[in-house]
């Protein structure tokens, strides 16, 4: 046998046996059902880690080389590809929940439409790594369920990966409707055909976080009594806690139109 890949072996178990040691290796570990209420008390500071901010754009940092050497990852596409389904030449689009800053430049490489983009994350970590790597872009400290904006200050609100880390969603969704004055785009959304909405702990990047995994009908109904209408989606990366919920559930991004008045 050879012995590097016995070593690695012995290394892998001795990992996933160690809870610290599995959670600071593993991207998203330790997945278990909870509820709303546990995870206001348990997990709400999970993103304001420096550490996880930094262990986040870390892992991004792989996937824009790829894309960068013409391999996007298939959920980046799908993001450029919703903002494109707008036909327009132009927009400005405000991102909530930024992270590091990366979809600037995922937008500004692989969409077709020109972007005018400004980024807000209520994480000052996050914000701070997004300020330093990309210095001439507007990021900005804020919270997705009460923006400071103005009504329809932007032609796309896109909710890139976060919505399923806000526990307040439907305020969220409904500020998303209010600063947008032609859609909404709410990307990688965890979802479940039919079992009810699930609230989930798990550790991201080191950190303590909660999820919610959506019952799709009722994320729709949500969008609906905003004011959104569903134009388009597309089914994204396997995203799958069959193990834990019982049913098998998947990502998926929402291109939503605003309905009424601007």
């Amino acid at each position: 046998m050879n012995p590097i890949r016995s070593a690695r072996r012995l290394a892998g178990k001795m990992i996933r046996a160690v809870p610290w040691l599995r959670r600071q290796w593993y991207v998203s570990t330790d997945y278990r059902l909870s509820t709303e209420a546990e995870i206001r008390v348990a997990a709400p500071k999970g993103w304001l880690s420096p550490l996880a901010a930094r262990r986040q754009e870390r892992a991004y940092l792989g996937l824009l080389d790829r894309m960068r050497a013409g391999q996007p990852r298939e959920d980046l596409v799908i993001a450029a590809q919703a903002v494109d389904a707008l036909g327009r030449r132009e927009l400005s689009l405000l991102e909530i929940g930024c992270g590091s800053g990366y979809y600037k430049e995922i937008f500004d490489r692989l969409c077709r439409t020109s972007v005018t983009y400004v980024g807000i994350d209520y994480s000052p970590a996050m914000v701070a790594r997004a300020r330093a790597r990309y210095q001439s872009t507007d990021f900005q400290q804020m919270d997705a369920t009460a923006l400071t904006f103005p009504d329809g200050a932007f032609d796309v609100t896109f909710n890139g990966v976060s919505l399923m880390h806000i526990l307040d969603w439907r305020q969220a969704v409904a500020e998303s409707r209010r600063v947008a004055r032609v859609a909404c785009i709410f990307h990688s959304v965890p979802v479940f055909p039919t079992r009810a909405t699930a609230y989930i702990r798990k550790y991201a990047y080191g950190a303590p976080v909660g999820e919610i995994v959506f019952n799709r009908d009722e994320l729709l109904s949500c969008f609906a009594s905003n004011g959104l209408k569903v134009a388009r989606s597309w089914t994204g990366l396997p995203y799958d806690v069959h193990a834990i919920a019982g049913e098998h559930s998947f990502d998926e991004t929402f291109l939503c139109l605003r309905e009424g008045p601007a």
